[in-house]
């Protein structure tokens, strides 16, 4: 007998009615994802498996409030982003990011885009160091769109509904964050 391939909205109001499978299904499905977006967003490993754990709690509360007909991603998307903006106001200070925390999760997602020749790996790197630098230079709104639409590769509807912001907000503010980056990365260029 095969087993049935739950969407994760069903996934969602079955864990609401208490199977306990069924959430765990949603945990397997999202913790890589939101770690790694949470991870960005506060700039640092700990902290973001820390807040993973956070958000799942907050989202297994939830489950009541969560509305079937919609998606789930978005959904648990606005639990992390008010979870790392919560943490972030904590704190009340920036951090520097750690290169080994980007690195790390930058490195799993271009695993398949590995150059062919010496030269060429280590031109890959600089590149993707220089990038996450200017990353880490941003504000976090900024820092934060670039996220979602370039590492997560969100559209504009599904960031509208994780950062609670019109569409035409979200297009606008991430034109100014790709200018922003741009600037810093041409200040960053390698000499050649």
């Amino acid at each position: 007998m095969e087993k049935k391939a739950y969407t994760d909205a069903e996934l969602a109001l079955r864990s609401r009615k208490g199977d306990q499978a069924a959430f765990q299904e949603l945990v397997s499905r999202y913790r890589e994802k939101l770690s790694l977006y949470l991870r960005h967003l506060t700039l640092g490993r700990d902290e973001s498996e820390d807040l993973v754990q956070d958000v799942f709690m907050k989202a297994y509360r939830a489950l009541g409030s969560f509305d079937g007909r919609r998606r789930f991603s978005p959904w648990i998307y606005r639990i992390a982003h008010n979870e790392a903006i919560n943490y972030l106001k904590r704190k009340s200070r920036r951090r520097v990011v750690s290169w080994e925390d980007i690195s790390d999760s930058q490195d799993e997602l271009e695993a398949a885009q590995i150059a062919d020749t010496p030269e060429e790996l280590w031109a890959n790197e600089e590149d993707r160091e220089r990038v996450r630098h200017a990353l880490s230079e941003l504000s976090e709104p900024y820092r934060e769109v670039l996220i979602l639409r370039y590492y997560l590769d969100k559209s504009y509807t599904e960031m509208s509904e994780i950062l609670g912001k019109p569409e035409n907000t979200i297009a606008s503010t991430l034109s100014r964050a790709k200018k922003k980056l741009a600037q810093r990365l041409d200040r960053r260029k390698k000499p050649r």
